[in-house]
């Protein structure tokens, strides 16, 4: 049997259009999925500053809080403001209190605290940041607490 000498394979490269065609893909896919992605929503805060730009100690304002813990059933919050049980464990009743203390001549840029149990869901924290925020008050903090309703001594904000 006679052998033919092949010439060696030099010059050979791989082909890289499918390599090209598979990138674009990918590229276009990424670029139209994060396109349509929406933010969930922002909650407007400001951290505290120490000291700041003026080099001064921090203003010190009298501070509200306000306890959220879980209430008998699992659609009830038992709602505290500066440790007194609101009568109505109802947000548009926190709303009226609220609204009452700034026609009262509460300052609306004090510092409000809602300060929620580990037990209590997020919708009763948001429904009381709204209370709050629809009463007027502009400086809205969060803080958690362990003991009590969430209320005035447990909290760490």
């Amino acid at each position: 049997m006679k052998r033919y000498d092949r010439p060696p394979l030099r010059g050979i490269t791989p082909n890289l259009a499918p390599l090209v065609d598979v990138v674009m893909v990918i590229l276009i896919f990424f670029m139209l999925g994060t396109s349509f992605a929406t933010s969930e929503g922002l909650l407007p805060t400001q951290l505290p500053t120490l000291g700041g730009a003026t080099g001064g100690p921090p203003s010190i304002s009298p501070v509200v809080r306000i306890g959220l813990a879980p209430g008998a059933r699992a659609d009830q919050c038992r709602i505290e403001v500066a440790g007194w049980t609101l009568p109505a464990e109802t947000f548009e009743g926190l709303h009226d209190f609220l609204r009452g203390k700034i026609a009262a001549g509460a300052d609306a840029h004090g510092r409000i605290v809602i300060a929620a149990r580990p037990a209590v869901k997020y919708e009763f924290v948001i429904a009381a940041l709204d209370a709050c925020v629809r009463a007027g008050f502009k400086n809205v903090q969060f803080a958690v607490s362990g003991e009590g309703a969430g209320g005035a001594t447990g909290g760490r904000s």
